[in-house]
């Protein structure tokens, strides 16, 4: 489960930096990271960010005023994919 929620950072950071979302990108970079580093807490970290206002889940890419919609497409599969991902670890590394 780790190297697919690796590869989904990955992709979710190369789509977000080739899209302008740099500040984003960074941050899963760095969270890419830091599974490395501490696994269970980085799974936490990257939980956050899809709740509250200006969370990851408000991200919509556009370039030049226009909505880019195969991109916001392809951006919300791959938010689907890591949330139930790291759901299913943090449940998991609970023992439920």
């Amino acid at each position: 489960m780790k190297a697919n929620i690796q590869n989904l950072l990955v992709k979710i950071t190369h789509l977000l930096s080739v899209n302008g979302e740099k500040e984003w990108a960074t941050t899963f970079e760095h969270f890419r990271k830091e599974l490395e580093v501490d696994y269970d807490t980085t799974l936490i970290k990257i939980k956050h960010t899809f709740g509250g206002a200006g969370s990851f889940n408000d991200v919509v890419l556009h370039q030049n005023g226009q909505m880019l919609t195969s991109e916001n497409r392809e951006l919300n599969i791959l938010q689907d994919q890591l949330y139930d991902a790291i759901t299913a670890e943090i449940v998991r590394a609970r023992g439920h």
